[in-house]
């Protein structure tokens, strides 16, 4: 009897096979068959794995893992599949049995559930050749891969990584044999299919930045983020799998990201110069080649497009020193008639895979004779014309949004380390001093470059959109000034005559500005506005073009919020906001301009609260309920809503730069005191006198939080409300006198603030950067 009420071992073989038999009896599956029977088999295998080799091989000898594949096939659902594959997931991550492992990688079940990462982590060089089928010395089959790219587009983001990850794996372990048979056609066109669809997006990222609508510009740029991102993990994805190891891989996956997407943006952004029309717009063509040099970089991305982008320079320097009538023009010419000609190979021919690595075949057709025509090399007379050719037609463009965009590419070439040292010239910036040392002929032919060449020209671009800050919103003075100081930091001249009055005018506007706000609702946060902003700002200047988020060239198009003539606290906050940026840049430029450095700390007194009037009671500690003194108070009339009018008092009370204005009632037993009922800030409160009743005096109350609303990652802006209503007062005085006397003695508190706040950013407001003592000095 004893051995009757024996409990049952579940981690025993007898209680497996038990299991296994009911298993093998289910019909229909279902969550609770998922959730009971699979997940009571992957314990006992798992436990087993560890502890019990008779376990593994009832395991392997019951065909366990082929039932699992049956309870896919048999449920009445598909939410049985992601309970199966997490325990099948953590069996396969627990499983260290080599004979197991084999037994799962073989027969072909695995094969049967592919979408799941733990299944590639297995795959190694052993057990991939189970997972093919092989003829004489040839792959005929992998089910696993190519079912795996059945599902490589899939909606579900969790699908979609899985099978990334099975193919990186796959990638990473395969033979000889098995790569051949993934670079035959037509397995090979998965390459072609997804650089394919992402030109279809691009495309579709274009069609939306320019889609006529009334849609609200957060909304679209939110969009705009949307679309990018899913191009940007794309990029990422093909860069993963070019860090594989193989070259043939390499080859086959750069091919078609040059045929099938490189050249056709830089045939579109060719097209565009002549406006004759291309399947994108330059701003989105100049985004994208950005996008491409930032995540893939390396020599032969980075030459390649530099190179059809520098073509017409270098075909303007060989034809110029060709012309010229020096004894040495012979030796002058050589370097970049060499690398013209490799240019015009690049253009004109490129590999096409072939199975053995061959290189031949016409790359893009006739590419170098439509290039050659879309860039327009000479003027209608003959004559070369440099300054609205190639890339300069975009950096002297009108729309400041493509002078800023082809700015960046140019930078993002100019400071990357793989670029050819003979195309360096021509931009003019990385190594010239190196060139200008060791290479007569490259100095001479830095005259013909575009930045060493047009430099004060395009700083003077640069600096119209700064001295014409007023319609041009606060992400595009920003960029502006982030390309004004990265050039400035390659030219040692500086800014001089007409470059140095421009940006001198532009700094005088941006203080003027700084200055209005002080009139404005929010000029209590000023101070801490500077503090907060100044070292992000100083963070932007720092950053490197390689890490710079080229969406700002997208959000460059998207017009300015309009504020359909909104006066509220919280727009009033955001204009606050961005003319202290544009301040901070103007200073950071000017102290860069004439000290070669930025500011570290900005040059503001620390905010005191000891100053200004100091009132019985502490106006940090006064709150809602607390008692006050009634000294000062000014006697009055409020009624909130569904409420009648009740006898208040006004105090307005400031303390350093902090002023607030309580609302008051007596107390009940102490006559010179009052509760405070209701607490507003005296910045913002724009006391105005009825018109109509002359008795009456308005405030409006700031109710907007800034603190509430999180800024936004990617950009400068913050996510503000779509509708925003401040608090309105209207306090009820005894006579038009009383009124009157109540309008001067609120006016003379926030004048009181405002001067505390003004001596705090009067350091900053009055720097001279030390040129007058310098110049007293001389």
């Amino acid at each position: 009897m004893r051995s009757f009420w024996r409990s049952v071992d579940r981690f025993s073989v007898l209680h497996f096979r038990s299991v296994i038999d009911e298993l093998k009896q289910i019909k229909v599956a279902n969550m609770r068959i998922s959730d009971g029977f699979i997940a009571v088999s992957s314990e006992i295998i798992t436990y087993g794995d560890k502890h019990d080799p008779s376990i593994l091989e009832c395991f392997m000898d019951r065909q366990v893992l082929a039932e699992f594949v049956r309870m896919l096939d048999i449920s009445e659902n598909s939410r049985i599949e992601a309970p199966l594959l997490q325990y099948l997931s953590i069996m396969i991550q627990n499983m260290d049995n080599e004979h197991a492992i084999y037994y799962c990688f073989s027969n072909g079940y695995i094969n049967s559930i592919i979408l799941h990462p733990a299944v590639s982590g297995k795959i190694n060089r052993d057990t991939v050749c189970l997972l093919v089928k092989v003829h004489g010395d040839a792959v005929v089959s992998f089910p696993l891969y190519t079912e795996a790219l059945r599902f490589a587009h899939h909606e579900e983001k969790m699908i979609q990584t899985s099978v990334r990850t099975i193919v990186l794996n796959i990638y990473n372990v395969s033979d000889d044999m098995v790569y051949k048979f993934i670079m035959t056609p037509p397995v090979s066109n998965y390459f072609s299919v997804m650089v394919g669809r992402l030109q279809e997006m691009c495309i579709h990222l274009d069609a939306f930045l320019h889609e006529k609508g009334d849609m609200d510009t957060q909304k679209r740029r939110n969009g705009l983020i949307l679309e990018s991102d899913k191009i940007v993990d794309e990029l990422y994805y093909l860069k993963d799998i070019l860090s594989v190891d193989e070259p043939r891989l390499n080859q086959l996956v750069t091919e078609n990201l040059l045929n099938g997407l490189v050249f056709p943006v830089l045939v579109s952004l060719s097209a565009s110069m002549n406006n004759n029309g291309s399947d994108l717009s330059a701003i989105t063509s100049l985004y994208i080649l950005s996008l491409l040099l930032q995540v893939f970089g390396g020599k032969g991305m980075i030459n390649n497009v530099a190179g059809v982008i520098l073509y017409h320079f270098l075909h303007l320097n060989v034809r110029t020193l060709s012309e010229g009538n020096t004894s040495d023009s012979s030796n002058e010419v050589k370097p970049f008639s060499k690398c013209l000609n490799e240019v015009e190979k690049t253009i004109s021919y490129a590999p096409e895979s072939t199975g053995d690595g061959d290189i031949k075949g016409n790359y893009l057709g006739s590419l170098l004779e439509d290039f050659r025509t879309r860039v327009n090399i000479s003027c209608s007379n003959g004559d070369i014309c440099p300054k609205r050719q190639g890339i300069l037609a975009f950096v002297f463009s009108e729309d400041h949004c493509l002078l800023l965009a082809s700015t960046f590419l140019l930078l993002i070439l100019a400071e990357n380390r793989d670029f050819d040292l003979l195309l360096t010239p021509m931009i003019g910036l990385h190594g010239t001093q190196d060139a200008m040392t060791n290479d007569r002929s490259t100095f001479k032919s830095l005259d013909g470059s575009i930045f060493s060449g047009f430099m004060p020209e395009i700083l003077n671009a640069l600096l119209k959109v700064l001295a014409f800050q007023e319609s041009h919103s606060t992400t595009i003075l920003w960029h502006a000034g982030w390309c004004l100081q990265k050039l400035l930091n390659f030219c040692r001249e500086g800014l001089y005559d007409d470059n140095l009055l421009l940006f001198n005018t532009a700094y005088d506007q941006s203080r003027v500005h700084f200055l209005k706000e002080l009139d404005g609702a929010w000029f209590d946060h000023i101070p801490d506005i500077v503090r907060n902003e100044w070292s992000s700002c100083k963070k932007v200047f720092e950053q490197s073009s390689q890490y710079k988020d080229p969406i700002f060239m997208l959000e460059l198009v998207l017009p300015q919020q309009s504020t359909n003539g909104e006066t509220s606290s919280c727009f009033a906050w955001q204009k606050t906001v961005d003319t202290m940026k544009g301040f901070i840049l103007h200073f950071q430029l000017k102290t860069f301009i004439f000290k070669r450095e930025l500011a570290e700390n900005p040059l503001i007194f620390s905010s005191s609260n000891d100053s200004g009037v100091t009132r019985s009671s502490n106006v940090s500690s006064a709150s809602f309920g607390s008692n006050v003194s009634l000294e000062t108070g000014i006697p009055c009339t409020i009624a909130f809503s569904n409420a009648e009018i009740r006898d208040v008092y006004v105090v307005p009370m400031v303390r350093g730069n902090t002023g607030k204005l309580l609302l008051t009632e007596k107390h009940p037993f102490r006559s010179r005191h009052g509760v405070v009922i209701a607490i507003a800030p005296l910045a913002g409160l724009c006391p105005t006198i009825d018109k109509d009743h002359p008795t009456w005096l308005h405030l409006r109350v700031r109710e907007f939080n800034p603190k509430l609303y999180a800024t936004k990652p990617r950009g400068y802006s913050l996510s503000m409300p779509d509708h925003f209503v401040d608090g309105r007062w209207t306090l009820g005085f005894p006579d038009a006198k009383a009124c009157k006397d109540g309008h001067s003695a609120i006016l003379r508190e926030i004048a009181k603030q405002r001067s505390t706040v003004e001596a705090i950013l009067a350091p900053l407001l009055h720097y001279d950067l030390g040129l007058a003592e310098e110049n007293r000095e001389k």
